[in-house]
């Protein structure tokens, strides 16, 4: 059983022009599947905020309904349309009632599944998807900038099925998992390394071996927020966007 922590912040940069947030995040738990995932809505597409929240909260429906079928299923490049098809589906609905293109709702996705003793790792476009195995903090899947740091493909982009990547296996010695988006990353990963910073593996470790009592605001989830809000936000002008599950050690 994971742990989860999810969480979205404006970037300065949006505060200061008064634009909104396009950073989303979304959690869901059903069947024995848990699921997180993440979307950095583009900055270029007036209303990319409804694409991502609409690819988050559908990914997370999506994923724990079939997640037997993708981590079994023998022809990925199938797999890799069927997923894209199904959110752009969704990205369709949300434009035709906002009465706007659907480029205007451009997104990156991230997303992990785990059930039983296996993992599912979906990622289109930049951000980050890394683990924590045997104590130390690996990148499962880097950026997608192709030649420049900010241009990257996103879900609605032509060839999102030829560029999403999926990542299957066992969970045998994974303590977690930690999924950023490009603002986050700034901070947590190092481009010029493709590593990790560090304080992933301490971030997974503070949320798997927080005490177990339920409260409805509880210590860990208060001092990972604010590590986004005064540390990781002030590094960009970007959002900020973080979700993490936590194998729970407690």
């Amino acid at each position: 059983m994971f742990r989860e922590f999810h969480y979205q912040v404006r970037g300065r940069g949006h505060v200061l022009d008064g634009s909104r947030g396009q950073d989303r995040t979304a959690y869901l738990a059903r069947s024995g599947v848990q699921v997180v995932c993440l979307s950095d809505g583009a900055g270029s597409a007036p209303q990319s905020e409804f694409g991502a929240q609409a690819l988050v909260d559908t990914g997370c429906k999506l994923l724990s309904e079939r997640f037997g079928d993708f981590v079994s299923s023998d022809d990925g490049v199938a797999l890799k349309l069927e997923i894209v098809n199904y959110l752009l589906d969704r990205l369709h609905d949300v434009a035709e009632r906002r009465a706007v293109g659907i480029r205007d709702l451009a997104s990156t996705f991230l997303a992990v599944a785990t059930a039983g003793d296996q993992f599912l790792v979906l990622h289109v476009g930049d951000g980050v998807v890394g683990y924590v195995k045997d104590g130390i903090a690996r990148v499962a899947s880097g950026p997608d900038n192709s030649e420049f740091a900010n241009q990257t493909t996103f879900l609605t982009s032509e060839r999102s099925a030829v560029g999403m990547r999926i990542i299957r296996g066992g969970l045998d010695g994974i303590t977690g998992f930690i999924l950023m988006s490009d603002g986050t990353a700034n901070s947590l990963y190092n481009s010029r390394t493709k590593g990790l910073a560090p304080a992933c593996a301490k971030i997974v470790e503070l949320l798997a071996s927080a005490p177990t009592r339920q409260a409805k605001n509880p210590k860990h989830k208060k001092q990972l927020r604010r590590l986004m809000d005064t540390k990781i936000r002030v590094a960009t002008k970007d959002d900020c966007a973080i979700a993490v599950l936590a194998r729970n050690l407690a």
